[in-house]
């Protein structure tokens, strides 16, 4: 098949409406969607605004309901477009359709027991009735710990359980199992995705550790034999958790940090970051709820290269310049507020909210005010505003939005797409598969006859979705992850 190469490089916004046909004046700047990439051949991203232009002949968004993103067959009885000329590509939409934002939450694993961690998970995952309410069906993700080395005071859950009953892989920092079967099984489900730390090993005494090397080499080796795949690190924890990596020497106080000191007995980068590890929150406070990008490479002292990313964990700060932490589920109502959801729809942006939803001792785990904070989120997801999803799938779509590259050919009155790699500055240039492209979304004055393809290989159907117009231009995409609200929950003898 004979196809006319049409390839858009660096070029003003202006020169850019000109070469496509847009007459539409995009207030590129309030959307943050019309940067160009000087390494990537693309057309630039289309801003999310209200406006249209003569390119369709229907322009009327459809409803969503249930986060779904397909048209019903109503729907697609009206979904008509210009076909008297070729269908024209005027550049990608920032998230998937028909989504202003994308958020998700990010809780670390302190003080949690497979009880409270069931309790939220049946509630936020599922929809089922469950002892907070009715669940909300919404895509999230926790995280674990491998080993549990703390001996500080206090409970972690109703009837006095003690420390060393929190949620381990391994119990204590011994081989023996603890929760290993529980937490692979939630991985692999998707409950998990998040490694915080090789565990827990706050210690009264900040200047102890029960951390070694080879408990890092036994954790890699049991995640690996059990296919275990986790790419997101968050630190943890006081100076005890000397395996915390990514902010070591951007001050004194991170000098404990020596995951990533090749000069450190501590020393497990070489090993943790070619396991998979591609996601690093270092210990970085931020009081910014949205980003329009939540990533930025970092260099590690051993000379490695991963992607850090900010999470919202803090209000402010005070006058000594120390964070004013806001991340218990006490404060979730301080966190996902609608001021706040207006504010990344406006701007459309990013958006990881840390918190420690297992971190209470509270019968119910959540409290009231938690659980409707939780309720107005699902809300903005299943109106189809906020697209709520783990953390992984955040940060991989975040990449892939800011860094892919492709370009765009025309032949027999069709358009196609080809996408050709993401343009990786951290860990290289790839090919990427469909699972690392999901969600990305183009818009077109024709879906129908626009093709999707990785390289010059279609897409195949099942993966590909025509959007409506969402008041700029109808749009196609490779579809975002399905829904899953099965219960997956599980209990073990013996585990808490």
């Amino acid at each position: 098949m004979q196809r006319t190469k049409w390839v858009v490089a660096s070029m003003s916004l202006g020169l850019l409406l000109a070469a496509t046909g847009c007459a539409t004046d995009m207030a590129a700047d309030r959307a943050g969607e019309a940067d160009i990439h000087p390494k990537v051949s693309t057309v630039s991203d289309v801003a999310n605004s209200t406006e249209t232009t003569g390119d369709e002949t229907h322009a009327t968004a459809a409803t969503q309901q249930g986060g779904s993103t397909a048209p019903s067959s109503a729907d697609e009885q009206t979904m008509l477009y210009n076909t008297h000329k070729p269908p024209q590509v005027y550049g990608m939409r920032k998230f998937p359709y028909p989504y202003q934002a994308m958020l998700a939450i990010s809780s670390d694993a302190d003080s949690e027991t497979l009880r409270k961690f069931n309790l939220v998970h049946e509630f936020i995952n599922t929809t089922q009735m469950t002892p907070l309410g009715r669940g909300l069906g919404l895509d999230f993700a926790d995280s674990f710990f491998m080993y549990n080395g703390n001996n500080e005071p206090g409970y972690v859950d109703i009837n006095h359980e003690p420390m060393a009953d929190e949620l381990s892989y391994f119990k204590g920092v011994s081989d023996k199992p603890y929760a290993a079967s529980i937490i692979n099984h939630y991985i692999h489900v998707g409950w998990i995705d998040t490694m915080h730390t090789y565990g827990d090993f706050s210690r009264v005494n900040p200047n102890q550790t029960l951390f070694t090397r080879q408990l890092a080499e036994q954790a890699i080796e049991a995640l690996k034999a059990n296919g275990d795949v986790i790419t997101v690190w968050t630190d943890h924890g006081n100076k005890s958790n000397v395996d915390n990596f990514g902010n070591y020497g951007k001050s004194t106080f991170y000098s404990y940090q020596q995951g990533a000191n090749p000069w450190s007995k501590y020393y497990h980068t070489d090993l943790t970051i070619p396991y998979g590890i591609r996601f690093v929150w270092p210990d970085s406070s931020s009081d910014e709820f949205g980003m329009k990008s939540m990533i930025y490479p970092l260099m590690l002292p051993d000379g490695q290269r991963v992607w850090g990313f900010w999470r919202y964990t803090n209000v402010g700060y005070t006058k000594k310049g120390d964070p004013e932490w806001d991340w218990t589920p006490f404060n979730l109502d301080e966190q996902l507020t609608p001021a706040h959801f207006a504010q990344i729809e406006r701007e459309h942006e990013y958006s990881i909210v840390a918190q420690h939803l297992s971190g209470t001792n509270y019968p119910g785990v959540l409290p009231k005010s938690a659980v409707e904070a939780l309720r107005l989120l699902a809300a903005q997801y299943h109106e189809g505003k906020i697209l709520v999803t783990r953390t992984s799938r955040l940060l991989t779509y975040n990449v892939a939005q800011q860094y892919v590259w492709y370009d765009v050919t025309y032949g027999q009155g069709k358009a196609y797409i080809h996408i050709r790699a993401i343009l990786d500055p951290v860990f290289g240039k790839y090919v990427p598969t469909i699972d690392e492209i999901r969600g990305l979304t183009f818009y077109t004055s024709n879906p129908a006859e626009t093709v999707l393809e990785i390289g010059n290989t279609p897409i195949p159907a099942q993966f590909v979705q025509d959007n409506h117009s969402d008041g700029v231009h109808p749009s196609v995409a490779i579809t975002w992850w399905p829904v899953d609200t099965t219960n997956y929950a599980e209990t073990a003898p013996g585990v808490k």
